[in-house]
């Protein structure tokens, strides 16, 4: 997919001049497996989306422990590390997959957030999904217990579960990795 039709088809943007101008500002960020997006601390220049791959987000706990905030995997997602555009990431941003993105300049963005309609609703709309997507995993994390947890992770995140390491879906899902193996063998146990 090129850009002008990513931003056409999945964003749903209609201005021909707002298109041509993301199109012309915008380029294909490529990150191998492993890589480090973004770093905790480091201020944030581009706003991503991703074209295809997998992204993890984590925070530091006080130990300097990696707890796995978020993943990214779906065509056309954000990929944002703290919550005000342009400043410094609150997450560091990893690559769990050779990953594509389309980067676009805050310098870009910022102007238009303030200024076009058009924007202004696609970033609330985004921003609006995020911070449900990011309640219910809260809600989650709080209400269910560990076999609830995985069972709602198996369906939020239809296929992960064969992409991720197992280390970091239990760190996603507030549990220890022994904890995520031993539900995982009841699970299976009880499908057979």
């Amino acid at each position: 997919m090129d850009l002008q039709n990513f931003y056409t088809e999945i964003l749903k943007l209609s201005d021909t001049q707002l298109v041509q101008a993301l199109t012309e500002n915008s380029q294909i960020k490529l990150i191998k497996k492993g890589d480090v997006l973004q770093h905790i601390g480091s201020p944030s220049t581009e706003l991503y989306f991703l074209m295809k791959g997998l992204l993890r987000g984590y925070l530091l706990d006080s130990k300097g422990k990696e707890v796995t905030d978020c993943f990214v995997y779906a065509h056309g997602t954000p990929v944002v590390s703290s919550i005000n555009l342009g400043e410094s990431s609150l997450i560091c941003i990893e690559a769990l997959e050779d990953s594509e993105l389309i980067a676009i300049p805050f310098s870009v963005v910022l102007p238009l957030i303030g200024s076009n309609l058009e924007v202004i609703i696609l970033y609330n709309r985004l921003l609006s999904n995020s911070l449900k997507m990011h309640w219910e995993n809260k809600t989650v994390l709080v209400q269910y217990t560990a076999a609830e947890r995985y069972q709602w992770f198996l369906e939020s995140y239809p296929g992960l579960i064969k992409r991720v390491s197992h280390r970091y879906i239990a760190s996603f899902l507030g549990m220890t990795p022994v904890s995520l193996s031993r539900i995982r063998r009841i699970v299976r146990d009880g499908e057979n």
